[in-house]
């Protein structure tokens, strides 16, 4: 968070842009309090399972406000977007996000149920990071936030390389079907992604952006991590495989994804949680092996 931080005002101050923290003064404001709780039931009450929770709320809550500051500032972007060659993709699976808005305006129910499923995405990581926490799971909780501290920041890197804006930024749809479905990222939102992949921005706090990254899709990484965390625990496993089997089509109606966005999340998702266990591991390790070189040093 730190060198993210530093990051930001090197690229705010180079490029010329204000920085207000406005929307994320609750976020932030949270996160303190989260924090000093956590201090308290450590050092104080020596009540770990509280603190362990309070903290890694805390510190999740933080880097997300840090990371999507990070990657306001990387706009603008002046690779072709890849969004064509990612629908292209797609129809060779007989897939297109007209068609499934189409399909899914049949049943206005089923897709105002879809969209709470969307919208709850973030809550549903959050929900896991404290689940683990009151269990004591320092090996589950760990693992994935380092796996969604390195999937994030992977995710950023992709779309840096090559943006792209997702399927709602490539297709108009009809305007009938978007008053029924009400996509949360429409082709409204697509269009003022694909704007502002040209001339970036000036002023932070005048964008009202929910996401700027079509591929990878991050929710599915979110979504996915979720369910690696928790899978340990099978009442916990089952209620989040009933949760993401709705999040997929979720992510691609009212995300406005494509596809390949979800396939891209899925493989970052994979590859970051090995790379998360693999830290925690071996941060595990270092204290044993001081400890073990300390033993032999007494002996000898």
């Amino acid at each position: 968070m730190l060198a993210l931080v530093a990051v930001c005002f090197f690229l705010a101050w180079v490029k010329d842009v204000t920085v207000a923290l406005d929307s994320h003064v609750f976020s932030i404001g949270f996160a303190i309090v989260m924090t000093a709780l956590g201090q308290f039931y450590r050092r104080v009450r020596k009540a770990e399972r509280i603190a362990l929770t309070a903290h890694a709320l805390a510190l999740f809550i933080l880097f997300s406000v840090v990371a999507s500051l990070f990657n306001l500032l990387l706009l603008p972007r002046h690779s072709a977007p890849i969004d064509a060659t990612l629908v292209w993709i797609d129809s060779w699976f007989g897939y297109s996000w007209p068609d499934a808005c189409a399909w899914i305006s049949q049943y206005p129910l089923l897709s105002d149920t879809l969209r709470q499923v969307y919208t709850l995405t973030l809550a549903q990581i959050l929900f896991v990071f404290l689940f683990l926490g009151m269990a004591n799971d320092r090996k589950q909780l760990h693992a994935a936030m380092l796996a969604a501290v390195f999937a994030a920041l992977a995710t950023i890197f992709c779309w840096a390389l090559f943006p792209s804006s997702g399927a709602s930024a490539y297709w108009t749809l009809d305007p009938e079907i978007d008053r029924i479905v009400g996509p949360v990222v429409n082709s409204a939102y697509g269009a003022e992604l694909n704007r502002l992949l040209v001339y970036g921005i000036n002023d932070i706090s005048a964008i009202r952006a929910t996401g700027l990254i079509g591929f990878p899709s991050f929710h599915t990484v979110m979504a996915l991590m979720s369910l690696f965390a928790i899978w340990p625990y099978p009442f916990a496993r089952f209620a989040l495989i009933l949760a993401n089997t709705a999040l997929v089509p979720a992510i691609l109606i009212h995300g406005g994804h494509n596809l390949m966005d979800v396939f891209g999340g899925a493989v970052i998702t994979i590859a970051c949680w090995r790379l998360g266990l693999w830290a925690f591991e071996a941060q595990q390790r270092r204290p044993l092996s001081r400890a073990k070189c300390e033993a032999l040093t007494t002996e000898g």
